[in-house]
């Protein structure tokens, strides 16, 4: 009927637009490359960012770590995801070798055991023991490990991979403003005990 009218009115019927020929398609990964991807100065930080938290594991170990998270980046993640999809994936730290502990922003019960195995790989023959556990929310518990482990030469550091969970790294004491630096090149928050304190006190 309107085909009809407009034959009638003089009018022509109006056109749909062709579809993109198959050369001016764009694909998903040329999107996620050319919009998502972070730039070759970030990745280079991302990369020294993993080879100085990850420096107690060992040459080899600390090599494989660090090319699984840089690898992330090449499917358009963020470096939150990077992280989040290497460090703690299928792959990621193994049993005996843990660089970062993760916990539920509720289970304190989960902070003692996690730091003993950050301990454990950085060398450290003493176990720590969490204090009045049960009155504690878990930000105090990683304050109170953080005061343990400093006399010790080491720093926990503090990373926010945007979930409802607490994040921290244990790392040389030496290394940790040089880590930090590279995480901010590389667009990560990673804070300093004081910093987690300001936060979290």
């Amino acid at each position: 009927m309107f085909k009809l009218l407009n034959r009638l009115l003089g009018r022509s019927a109006p056109t749909r637009p062709a579809p993109p020929a198959a050369a001016d398609r764009v694909s998903d990964d040329q999107l996620l490359r050319s919009h998502f991807s972070v730039s070759k100065e970030a990745e280079l930080a991302l990369e020294r960012f993993g080879t100085l938290v990850t420096a107690q594991l060992g040459a080899k170990e600390s090599r494989r770590l660090t090319n699984l998270l840089v690898a992330q980046l090449q499917r358009g993640d963020t470096p939150e995801d990077a992280v989040n999809n290497s460090l703690l994936g299928d792959d990621g730290q193994q049993p005996g070798k843990w660089v970062m502990l993760t916990v539920d922003w509720k289970a304190t019960e989960e902070v003692e055991w996690q730091a003993n195995e950050l301990l454990a790989t950085a060398g450290v023959a003493e176990t720590w023991h969490l204090q009045d556990e049960e009155n504690k929310i878990v930000a105090q518990a990683l304050l109170e490990f953080s005061a343990w482990v400093e006399p010790r030469g080491l720093q926990l550091l503090h990373l926010d991979l945007l979930h409802d969970a607490y994040y921290a790294l244990l790392v040389r004491a030496e290394l940790a403003d040089e880590a930090r630096q590279a995480a901010k090149q590389a667009g990560l928050k990673l804070q300093s005990c004081d910093e987690f304190r300001a936060e979290n006190g």
